[in-house]
């Protein structure tokens, strides 16, 4: 899979989440598997997975629901575990990176995950 780096030096990639081509920041701070903004989560009609906590990047210990939603990333398609967000960006975490590799080129503004 192929994407690129955006205007605001973020490393993008393209995913589809129930059908929904979605461009995501490629996130590797963020240990779950996706993360999308509510607005578009309500638009995909996600299911209640389940509640758990969380610990955001200023050490805040929240309680999320997390939602079931279907992916497709490169070839494969998976269900994941969704958590919403009132950002703008949909989040790719290291937990749906875990079996591949992941290359940046900020020079070229290219990344490259196989």
């Amino acid at each position: 899979m192929k994407g690129y780096i955006d205007e605001y030096g973020q490393p993008m990639i393209s995913i589809s989440v129930n059908g929904l081509s979605i461009d995501a920041v490629v996130d590797t701070g963020f240990d779950s598997e996706l993360c999308l903004p509510v607005q578009l989560a309500i638009r995909l009609g996600l299911k209640l997975k389940d509640v758990t906590m969380f610990e955001l990047a200023d050490g805040t210990i929240k309680r999320e629901p997390v939602f079931f939603g279907s992916v497709k990333f490169g070839k494969e398609t998976k269900d994941v575990g969704i958590i919403l967000t009132e950002s703008e960006d949909a989040l790719i975490g290291t937990g749906m990176l875990s079996e591949y590799v992941l290359r940046i080129d900020f020079i070229r503004k290219e990344i490259e995950i196989g």
